[in-house]
């Protein structure tokens, strides 16, 4: 029962925690595009495969699956997540399973302008979002939102293409060599993340961790500070409820006064996933248990608080 992972990149601690977790009950087969990428080296086995924009990227995918004898598959960025939900027929037709959510759920995570309307459909409280110049203008005017702003691809990820906009001039000048954006107010407020595991079998949430954010490093988080707060654990199981996602999840969220809200959803594993794991927080655990069939019991916000997660460098040679 091997397990291929695509798209590992610096992921290393992540490969490591899935080689442990699956001992002896397989393989764990790791892909990216670069031969350098580190995570690939930290698998039983590593492949190179093309970039995911690559028309043969898929067929070069299955032929892995065929070589390794893969029973489930999951990608660790944002943007393949919508490619596999979109071919998972292919993979199923194999006998591999995908572990994504379903494809609305992806999409509707990669759009931050699409995840807002999501959030306040369902009552959920989000960040105020537009992508229209006059709509931004209106809520200026009336006092709404206030400079400064944040303006970020629709579509982005890892922080990339994020400016700060400061006042009507910068606003003016930035508008004019901009396309799919989204415009949010600045929040000068303290940062949360919170990493679950939604069943595959039950649809239930089995996993929770939150953090406090102390601070990040390209879109990731760096260091962070282990919290337990039960307005946290409400909203993640209120999003939950109405997202119905499956697998992993990561969620984003700010204090805004005495409110948290939601900023971010990403149905993968999260970059700050290790302060989870190594609180006794294992989602890789219910995801393996869940490949092999078998229902996962709900821990859901066990573990201790106070503990503080610091990431570092280290260095890997290849001869």
């Amino acid at each position: 029962m091997n397990v291929l992972v695509t798209s590992v990149g610096r992921r290393v601690k992540l490969l490591h925690y899935f080689v442990r977790e699956w001992g002896d009950t397989g393989k764990i087969i790791a892909v990216d595009c670069d031969p350098t990428a580190p995570a690939l080296y930290a698998a039983h086995h590593h492949e190179q495969v093309p970039r995911i924009d690559d028309p043969g990227y898929l067929d070069a995918l299955l032929k892995i699956c065929q070589r390794y004898n893969i029973k489930a598959i999951l990608s660790l960025i944002d943007p393949e997540l919508t490619l596999l939900a979109a071919h998972a027929d292919r993979f199923y037709m194999q006998g591999i399973e995908v572990i994504v959510s379903n494809r609305d759920v992806i999409q509707m995570c990669l759009d931050k302008m699409a995840t807002y309307d999501f959030l306040s459909a369902h009552q959920i409280p989000a960040i105020p979002t537009f992508t229209k110049v006059e709509e931004v203008q209106a809520a200026l005017f009336a006092g709404q939102i206030t400079y400064p702003l944040i303006v970020k691809p629709r579509f982005g990820s890892a922080s990339l293409g994020i400016t700060r906009v400061e006042n009507d001039q910068e606003w003016s000048v930035l508008m004019e060599k901009t396309e799919d954006v989204v415009i949010q107010p600045f929040l000068q407020a303290e940062e949360y993340g919170m990493d679950g595991y939604v069943d595959l079998i039950t649809g239930e949430l089995v996993t929770l961790f939150a953090r406090k954010k102390l601070r990040m490093r390209a879109g990731e988080t760096d260091r962070s500070l282990a919290v337990k707060d039960p307005r946290l654990l409400s909203l993640a199981k209120e999003l939950i409820h109405v997202l119905e996602p499956r697998g992993p999840i990561d969620i984003d969220c700010f204090l805004v006064g005495d409110q948290y809200v939601v900023s971010e959803i990403n149905p993968r594993f999260g970059g700050g996933y290790p302060h989870a794991h190594e609180s006794g927080v294992n989602s890789v655990r219910a995801l393996f248990q869940n490949i092999k069939g078998l229902v996962n019991v709900p821990k859901v916000g066990e573990y201790k608080e106070g503990s503080i997660m610091m990431k570092y460098d280290e260095v890997m040679l290849l001869e």
